[in-house]
């Protein structure tokens, strides 16, 4: 089998990862309404014309090769077509979260330099606050209605070849620790992460059934699983954004097969109780979890839910794709929360933190990727992107562990470590100590500043259903398994995690959190 950065078969242009001539009457895509409900089927002929139309009327607004497309929106067809159609016209497509909020948004469009901006009717005032919209330097179209009828061109387009490394999307990191970075992605990249998705199995679950795509496409996670699906020529459903309970509808009602998202999200499904029980999951073949750490405790219960189906711990960044994990070469199973085996296209290495390689049977350190799917670099921002990436080599910060077999586990970001008492802590070592406890589904482990210990650890947790666990409870678990700093001198129960737009927990939201509920008389009560 040809290496995956050595094939010669496929398209060029990302945008050209939906090919209709494979058949113009095959079902593309279905669109559904956040209940899950049905809004309007696609045909890959009725996509293709629209994804060309688009890029032709991009072109006649005189936008030129390499000029930058914002596109503010929830998940739509009109969405996906206006970044298929920018990319085959030889323009950048940049979607933005519009939950940011104002300062960031605003930022992002300075920072990537738009020339146009697409948006949902309902966020036009978010858009048109933007620098520049106010004065007619940046023009703002609305996705739906008139506007966006006025601005399709119908007819035939031959997409651009573009050069190599030519940039096709800037995606945007979530910023926890400051403002979001601008990750240059170019065609090729993209495109080979998106082969490497579309596999011999991929094909046979999406033969049973279409995948759903619930997370946002301003989310490497999404973007993936559209064009991959794309390339096998198959079927997704598109949900204009996550409901657990709608979620649950479109997988039984469209007898979806493959299903892919992130860890919280399939957290609040579990939780969905009433709607399982009317659920058929029969037909999900493949569960594909990533874009966060992974607990035992979801996979888990995801194993559960989804007893025929094969269930895949992913891992990647926006920075270095993903596919560089998978099966391993001899046909070994896949042990339980490991992320996979190193693949033949890329180069792993383990790192300390002088930068030197760790080696051994048993290794922990931060991993360093090598593979034609990295990025370009960081918009604006050449010192970290030389910081990130040396001779080829991408510094992805997150510490994992590989075994003697060569399985690779995440331990956690190199960035998250804090000084509790004198000894290094990590956020996700407490986070493991915690799903370990048979009443615990999901948990978030945080920093909080305390003057004898330097920091603390402090949790949040979401129980099971059913259950009521105490802090005093696993407090205690947690000391009985592991050293005294890294037991949580604090634990809050909520109901659900607070979700960012990436549909990711919102870390920041729930450090606010802690130090308003800590405040005042935490060391007091602190073991």
């Amino acid at each position: 089998m040809t290496p995956l950065d050595q094939r010669t078969d496929l398209p060029v242009n990302l945008g050209m990862t939906l090919d209709a001539t494979r058949g113009r009457e095959t079902l593309a895509v279905i669109e559904v309404h956040a209940d899950g409900t049905l809004r309007k089927r696609w045909t890959y002929g009725e996509l293709d014309d629209l994804i060309n139309a688009l890029a032709r009327g991009l072109l006649a607004r005189g936008l030129v090769r390499g000029d930058r497309v914002g596109v503010m929106a929830a998940n739509s067809v009109h969405a996906l077509a206006l970044m298929l159609g920018t990319l085959r016209a030889g323009l950048v497509s940049v979607p933005v979260n519009p939950r940011a909020g104002a300062e960031t948004l605003a930022y992002m469009a300075e920072d990537s330099t738009l020339r146009l901006v697409m948006a949902d009717v309902d966020l036009m005032p978010l858009a048109q606050a933007l620098p520049g919209a106010a004065s007619g330097m940046l023009p703002v179209l609305p996705l739906q209605g008139d506007g966006f009828a006025a601005l399709a061109d119908p007819g035939l387009f031959d997409a651009v070849v573009p050069s190599a490394d030519e940039v096709a999307l800037v995606l945007y990191t979530s910023g926890s620790t400051g403002r979001p970075k601008g990750v240059l992605l170019s065609h090729r990249s993209q495109v080979l992460i998106a082969a490497g998705y579309a596999t011999d199995f991929m094909r046979q679950c999406l033969d049973s059934g279409p995948c759903i795509v619930a997370a946002p496409l301003f989310h490497m996670n999404a973007t993936v699983n559209t064009t991959h699906v794309f390339m096998l020529h198959g079927a997704f459903v598109l949900m204009p954004r996550f409901d657990a309970a709608g979620f649950i509808r479109a997988v039984t009602e469209h007898r979806v097969s493959v299903l892919s998202g992130v860890p919280t999200m399939t957290a609040m499904v579990a939780q969905q109780r009433a709607a399982l029980a009317q659920a058929d999951l029969g037909n999900v073949k493949l569960v594909v979890i990533g874009s966060a750490p992974l607990s035992a405790t979801v996979l888990s219960q995801v194993q559960a839910l989804f007893p025929a189906a094969a269930v895949i711990n992913s891992y990647g960044t926006t920075e270095t794709g993903a596919g560089y994990f998978g099966a391993h070469p001899a046909g070994v199973a896949r042990p339980f929360m490991s992320v996979g085996h190193a693949q033949p296209h890329a180069r792993l290495r383990l790192v300390d933190g002088d930068g030197v390689e760790v080696t051994g049977a048993e290794a922990t350190g931060v991993l360093e990727v090598h593979c034609a799917t990295r990025m370009n670099g960081y918009q604006n921002r050449p010192e970290l992107s030389a910081e990130k990436m040396r001779d080829g080599w991408m510094h992805t910060g997150d510490i994992m562990r590989r075994d003697a077999d060569g399985w690779y586990y995440f331990v956690g970001r190199a960035d998250d470590m804090f000084v509790c008492s004198g000894e290094n802590v990590y956020p996700g070592q407490v986070e493991r100590l915690l799903e370990r406890h048979p009443d615990v589904l999901e948990v978030c482990v945080l920093p909080l500043a305390d003057e004898r210990r330097g920091h603390i650890p402090v949790a949040f947790v979401v129980p099971r259903p059913g259950t009521a666990p105490t802090e005093k409870a696993l407090q205690d678990h947690v000391l009985a398994l592991a050293a005294p700093h890294l037991h949580p001198r604090r634990v809050w129960f909520l109901g659900q995690m607070p979700l960012a737009g990436t549909n990711k927990i919102d870390r920041r939201a729930l450090a606010t959190r802690a130090c308003e509920l800590a405040a005042p008389g935490l060391d007091g009560g602190a073991r």
